[in-house]
């Protein structure tokens, strides 16, 4: 039987294998290879082993084969919270989550196979579903972290932190971002540009297709958004009496900013591959580490 320090290192090495799932999911998207398996589903090409040799084909294959394989991590992962927590623990409920919307991911990406929402589709329903798989993919993500956050907390119960319930709104912010990074994602992936103002341009003119317009979105908010948030946290920093909160905040900051630098140079250099992904990498870190923090915050004891 695993005990909660092995448990604790597996949520951690779960964690870890859910992003990289997210981001190969990612790739499949970028690289127009969502059809690879043809519109069967979980099959591919109505095959266990297809044998077909186009590379989109392998792309989508290698996706589905390591999202079968977290299943079953996944399943394990839930069973073994049963075993080593007890009743009502927050660890167990996380791994109970992490179970739902793992299902409810694979649910998401059979509809946008079995529908024909990949490669150039470029419907508004499209839209909707991929603001649906972002918004799932970050539940799975935080579902994973909170149960290690609750694994690393597991022996302790402090009192919450004054005001802590305030905090619990935090994380909707970058939820939204997700969301129009994910239009916007979308939308350069369809409609690439080679020139930075005229990309610009496209972004206002009511000519231009929806997505267009909405990609703009994501930068404006970047800057409101997470910007406002990167300066609450160093002021939390700043504030705090509390040595561990000045830290894990400063660090939140530091996060938040590379974040926003991170994202301006996506866009000057016309979202490379590479930078793309990097940047879905860099929204699940800042995602997993505020809910993390505000996990912390709830059992950090009045002096924060």
């Amino acid at each position: 039987m695993m005990t909660r320090a092995q448990y604790k290192k597996f949520a951690f090495g779960l964690l870890v294998y859910t992003i990289l799932v997210i981001l190969w999911g990612a790739w499949v998207r970028i690289s127009h290879s969502g059809d690879g398996c043809g519109d069967t589903w979980p099959l591919c090409h109505g095959q266990l082993i297809p044998e077909a040799q186009r590379g989109k084909t392998w792309v989508e294959y290698g996706h589905r084969l390591m999202s079968g394989i977290y299943g079953f991590i996944v399943i394990y992962f839930y069973w073994a919270a049963r075993k080593i927590y007890p009743v009502g623990h927050f660890a167990r409920k996380a791994a109970l989550a992490t179970l739902v919307f793992m299902i409810t991911e694979a649910l998401l990406g059979a509809k946008l196979v079995l529908f024909g929402l990949v490669t150039t589709n470029d419907t508004p329903y499209r839209a909707f579903i991929m603001a649906l798989h972002q918004v799932n993919s970050f539940v799975l993500t935080g579902a994973v972290a909170l149960a290690f956050a609750a694994a690393v907390l597991s022996d302790t119960t402090p009192a919450p932190a004054a005001g802590y319930k305030r905090f619990k709104l935090l994380p909707l912010i970058i939820m939204v971002l997700g969301i129009t990074g994910a239009w916007a994602s979308l939308s350069n992936s369809l409609f690439p540009t080679d020139d930075l103002f005229a990309g610009l341009m496209a972004d206002l003119s009511t000519d231009s297709h929806f997505l267009v317009r909405l990609r703009g979105l994501h930068p404006v908010l970047a800057v409101l958004g997470a910007g406002s948030l990167a300066l609450f946290f160093w002021l939390k920093s700043q504030s705090a009496t509390n040595e561990l909160v000045q830290k894990k905040s400063a660090q939140m900051s530091g996060i938040l900013v590379t974040g926003i630098l991170f994202g301006f140079g996506t866009l000057i250099f016309h979202a490379p591959t590479w930078m793309k992904i990097t940047h879905l990498c860099l929204a699940h870190v800042i995602w997993v580490t505020l809910l993390q923090w505000v996990f912390f915050m709830r059992n950090a004891g009045k002096n924060a």
